[in-house]
């Protein structure tokens, strides 16, 4: 008896297929209505999240940036050893001002800034951005308070506490949108260090250099003061022109002592000389003359005494109040000087870099969260309803 097997025709139809796909259906349809409740909370969520992740989200591009902001220092430039050093030893005013830096980028201002240089709100709005991605959801919530809040989850700022660098990322729906906003923040935030700067410099400097302009202003008063009074006296220098009269003076008297004296030897010797009478002439003119000389000098009226001593006191008070010029303006210099070395910079370590790839919306991560918070839903709802039952049985 021969009996032939003949192998399976691929395209003949066979009903135990049928049956088997169908046996299959039944399966999944009953295993789907017998646990309804887990299938519309944990898997459909997670399946429609899918679905949005693979179908309709809109890649994701982030910029990164670091920057340190540093005080002053001897050193130039930027190395390894001095971000360590201001992450270690001086870290106080600076790290403070680093707070400042990275809050201000996260601020409303910054936010207002980039809408108006950068314009933001279309970097946000582009077309290809998907309706749950771009600003703002269904055109809702167009006022700037939402958008603020929707600029704080797409730029933020972190400090990296081992290093003090700060980590500057921005995301948007373009790798070059990431990195111009990136720059834009960047510069915004020097601008702010060189305001902090000019503000501290300013309140440094501006209370010593009001002094000074005042002292200015007193020594050119005492100079008008003494030019007027020089021109009253009609004196350049009553001190140094009285010399000539004080040596004229005692000249004179040195010539009344000579001839005194020759006149007293002359009575001694002979009485009856008629140079007697000329030597005592002349003595009485050079005492005449003495007189005279010496009332311009001294006494009251027209003398050289009190022109003197106003001229006197007019160059004391000058020359205290050059020295107290002087003071000021070292105290100014000083001052300046304090100023330059509390100036802060911002240093870029990184820059804003374009990336290659989008890193968002990160797939499998935002599954497993979906899938776990549904099922945490879902097991804390069970427990809630067993336990209302157990409530209603007893």
């Amino acid at each position: 008896m021969n009996t032939d097997v003949h192998a399976p025709d691929e395209g003949q139809y066979h009903p135990e297929d049928v049956s088997v796909l169908a046996r299959l259906f039944n399966g999944l349809r009953n295993r789907i209505r017998n646990n309804l409740p887990f299938t519309l909370c944990v898997i459909m969520p997670t399946f429609l999240t899918a679905l949005y992740l693979i179908l309709i989200a809109t890649p994701q591009f982030i910029s990164e940036a670091h920057f340190v902001v540093r005080g002053r220092s001897g050193q130039s430039g930027i190395s390894l050893s001095n971000i360590l050093q201001s992450s270690s030893g001086g870290a106080g005013a600076t790290s403070e001002n680093t707070y400042v830096v990275q809050d201000y980028m996260q601020s409303r201002d910054a936010a207002e800034i980039l809408i108006k240089q950068n314009h933001l709100l279309d970097v946000y709005s582009r077309p290809e951005a998907d309706f749950l991605a771009r600003y703002s959801l269904f055109g809702l919530g167009k006022k700037f308070e939402h958008f603020y809040k929707y600029y704080k989850r797409h730029v933020i700022v972190e400090q990296d506490t081992e290093t003090n660098i700060s980590i500057l990322t921005v995301r948007t729906f373009r790798a070059q949108d990431s990195q111009q906003i990136a720059r834009a923040l960047l510069d915004a935030g020097e601008n702010l260090v060189n305001e902090i700067n000019r503000r501290q410099r300013e309140n440094l400097i501006h209370a010593t250099a009001m002094e000074v302009d005042a002292a200015e202003a007193k020594l050119r008063d005492i100079n008008q003061k003494l030019a007027e009074y020089r021109n009253t006296i009609e004196l350049i220098d009553p001190m140094r022109q009285s010399v000539p009269m004080v040596s004229y003076v005692t000249s004179l008297q040195n010539m009344l002592t000579s001839t005194n004296m020759q006149l007293s030897q002359l009575r001694a010797s002979a009485p009856n000389s008629p140079l007697i009478a000329a030597y005592q002439r002349q003595a009485d003119i050079l005492a005449d003359q003495i007189k005279k000389s010496s009332g311009q000098i001294t006494g009251p009226g027209e003398s050289l005494v009190p022109k003197i001593t106003g001229y006197e006191d007019l160059m004391v008070q000058r020359d205290i109040q050059q020295r107290v010029l002087a003071s000021d303006v070292a105290s100014l210099e000083v001052a300046k000087q304090q100023a330059n070395q509390q100036m802060i910079y911002v240093d870029e370590v990184a820059q804003p870099n374009m990336a290659d790839w989008a890193e968002y919306p990160r797939d499998t991560i935002v599954l497993v969260v979906m899938f776990l918070s549904c099922l945490g839903l879902y097991i804390m709802g069970k427990l809630l309803i067993a336990s209302a039952r157990e409530r209603n049985l007893h």
